[in-house]
């Protein structure tokens, strides 16, 4: 009786290991499909509509040395502070929502270039759930990042001339992160010496 109950629990945990798996691996397809399908990365609403008087939102990025002080000059190795602001524009609250827990990236590309030298996003996971941003009438919301300088590869960003951007995951970031758009700042050029 003992050795059928052990087979039997054996078989228990080999069946529960089994969901396990099954269960770790649907979620994992469905990332990758979530991120690589058509309209992956978009969010679930194309977001606010501009007012006719001009845009809804202003986004800028600037850099900073560890310190804090604004700059577009980095010694080898040195981190970089990014600061990533948007802004409602108008004189009514503004939802954006995304299909996923991400709603913000940066980037560097080589200057002048659309090689994407570094993405902050790159490898990484966010929850699945569906998010939202709330922007009162007139206000910022800002997201800050130090980013040691180091690439995907584990290497540190060559000495170089660079652009950095920060943005709201618009409709499209995923395919064209450079593309132009409201919830995403102009690339801001910088020194690596």
């Amino acid at each position: 009786m003992k050795t059928r109950e052990m087979t039997r629990g054996r078989m228990m945990a080999r069946f529960a290991l089994l969901i396990g798996v099954w269960l770790g691996t649907s979620g994992s397809v469905a990332f990758c499909s979530f991120q690589s399908g058509p309209g992956a990365g978009t969010p679930i609403d194309p977001g606010p509509r501009p007012d006719p008087q001009g845009d809804t939102f202003g986004a800028s990025l600037t850099l900073r040395d560890v310190s804090g002080t604004e700059t577009s000059n980095f010694v080898f190795g040195e981190a970089i502070r990014l600061d990533f602001e948007i802004t409602n524009l108008t004189d009514q609250p503004q939802t954006v929502q995304f299909a996923d827990g991400q709603n913000h990236d940066f980037l560097v590309v080589t200057n002048g270039t659309h090689q994407i030298r570094w993405k902050w996003s790159q490898n990484m996971a966010f929850t699945q759930a569906e998010t939202n941003l709330v922007f009162e009438p007139n206000a910022s919301k800002t997201f800050t990042l130090y980013w040691p300088g180091t690439l995907a590869d584990g290497t540190q960003l060559p000495v170089g001339t660079y652009q950095a951007r920060g943005a709201l995951l618009f409709p499209g970031f995923r395919t064209d992160p450079l593309a132009e758009n409201e919830m995403a700042s102009q690339l801001e050029a910088f020194d690596v010496r």
